[in-house]
């Protein structure tokens, strides 16, 4: 055997052997390692997807003295890898997405959308990649500061003045091409119903011709405005005259307002120029006895609002001596009869809408007369309406009319209705036709109108008659609590304009029936 190793060719020969068994060692542990990587790539039992939505980008950049544009605020990031490293990526958010160009010179670049703090057995996807950025030299300018709002966002009866503004000017800083395009700068306030001075803190935004914001600094950030809201409305005095024919035999003695003033609203030079409100037509067209009757306040020219819109005005009568001793005896001779739901009906319907009447369906009222007529009368013998012919699409409170034989007088539980009216789809000129028609021969059908008491025409015979019915069971209808006299001028007063509210009129409807 030692014969055998001491022979060179036996050595030479294991030499072979043992480096050809040490090459095949590590080839095969070479191949195994690649095949243990190909096999956990691919299974999805350890790898997963993630991804990053709204990543903040960090610039890197001469922030003294550059300004940069185009670099996106966030970016998308999708990571692809082992799904313990994905977990613990995402848990600590250590990651970072950012642009480097401190290298780079003034004007446009593309440049790359790089990331950090991410493990590199992970594969990263960012979208955008590759954006455009322009580079360019920080300047700053001052301009003046001008307040925006809107005049007429003030309250009804009021007026916005000119708006002063705390610093005056302010330092606009960006891109010398920003600053260039520069057109206002300006602090908008929202006066939200104003009805005294308006103090705000407003925040400063400067805008191109068109309007539009420019991405640039200001300094200071926000300015004080104040901006002057003062009353515009004022009372004057009111005067009332006689339109109309009063039945026969009756003369008109007086006509007195229960309001003596009304509050006009309207710009400041119309308001000078308007000290009274006079000649408002009251018709005592067929009154036969005293009562009280609501009329429009006209709108003077120039002025935007009256209120109240509508005032009671007292209309006192004198009859004639045979006719008063008729009408004393008659009273004398009077009983009352009660009837109980008398159901309330609408006339004067357009065909262009739909009409509900809301409340109430029916009322109760109380007929006075001579025994003989009373004893005579039923149900059938008096009919409630309500005239809708004048009233648009709404929720709206109009009369009650009593329609009763000539020799008694009513007086009604409830002397008004509220009625909703819808307005239909238009279909041609066939309706507006019928339309016509319709409030046509309403019209003719009404023949007296009340608020609650007085007589109507007879239905079965046509004729009216005047009534004998004491002026005191007239029912009046309540006044106004805006009638009240104040000043001629208002001094910025907010209680004031509660008189819009409580005095609004019966969408158009004047009472100015007769009691004939």
């Amino acid at each position: 055997m030692d014969k055998l190793m001491n022979r060179s060719w036996v050595m030479k020969i294991i030499a072979l052997l043992l480096a050809f068994m040490l090459y095949l060692s590590v080839n095969l542990d070479d191949g195994a390692s690649s095949s243990n990587k190909i096999l956990n790539r691919s299974s999805s039992a350890n790898t997963g997807v993630e991804t990053l939505t709204d990543v903040p980008v960090q610039v890197s950049y001469n922030e003294k003295n550059r300004i940069v544009r185009g670099v996106p605020d966030t970016v998308i990031m999708t990571l692809e890898g082992p799904k313990n490293i994905l977990a613990q990526t995402k848990l600590q958010k250590d990651y970072q997405a950012y642009i480097d160009l401190d290298n780079l010179s003034l004007g446009q670049h593309r440049v790359k959308v790089q990331y950090r703090n991410i493990s590199d057995n992970l594969n990263v996807v960012v979208k955008p990649d590759i954006v455009n950025v322009t580079i360019e030299e920080r300047d700053s300018k001052q301009f003046s500061v001008e307040a925006s709002y809107d005049k007429n966002k003030v309250k009804n009866g009021y007026e916005a003045g000119e708006a002063t503004v705390s610093p005056r000017a302010v330092t606009v800083t960006g891109a010398s091409s920003q600053l260039d395009q520069v057109a206002y700068v300006k602090a908008i306030i929202d006066l939200d119903n104003a009805s005294k001075t308006v103090t705000k803190q407003a925040t400063v935004v400067a805008l191109d011709k068109n309007l539009n914001k420019l991405n640039v600094t200001v300094q200071p950030e926000t300015v004080n405005v104040t901006i002057p809201v003062k009353n515009i409305s004022k009372k004057v005095p009111i005067d009332v005259i006689q339109q109309g024919t009063p039945g026969d035999g009756v003369n008109i003695t007086k006509l007195e307002p229960k309001t003596n003033t009304v509050k006009i609203i309207g710009p400041s030079d119309s308001l000078e120029k308007i000290d009274k409100i006079d000649n408002i037509p009251v018709d005592v067209t067929g009154i036969t006895k005293s009562k009280d009757i609501k009329v429009n306040v006209p709108v003077p020219d120039g002025i935007d609002s009256v209120s109240p819109k509508q005032i009671t005005v007292h209309v006192e009568v004198d009859k004639q001596g045979d006719e008063k001793d008729a009408e004393e005896t008659d009273e004398s001779a009077d009983e009352t009869k009660s009837f109980k739901n008398l159901p309330v009906s609408l006339t004067g319907q357009s065909s262009k809408y739909t009409y509900e009447l809301l409340s109430p369906t029916s009322v109760d009222a109380d007929v006075k007369g001579p025994k003989s007529d009373l004893d005579k009368l039923t149900k059938s013998g008096i009919s409630l309406s309500a005239n809708v012919g004048n009233l648009s699409a709404g929720e709206h409170t109009v009369p009650i009319i009593i329609n009763s034989p000539d020799s008694v007088t009513s007086t009604l539980s409830t002397k008004q209705a509220k009625v909703r009216v819808t307005a239909k789809k238009q279909s041609g000129t066939n309706d507006e036709q019928t339309d016509k028609e319709t409030s046509g021969s309403t019209s003719d059908k009404e023949t007296k109108p009340d608020t609650g008491t007085g007589s109507g025409t007879n239905p079965g015979t046509g004729n009216s008659g005047d009534s004998t019915d004491k002026p005191s069971e007239e029912t009046d209808t309540p006044e106004d609590n805006t009638d009240t006299p104040t000043d001629n001028t208002e001094t910025g007063d907010d209680s004031s304009n509660q008189s819009d509210e409580n005095s609004t009129p019966v969408d158009g409807q004047t009472d100015n029936t007769s009691g004939n």
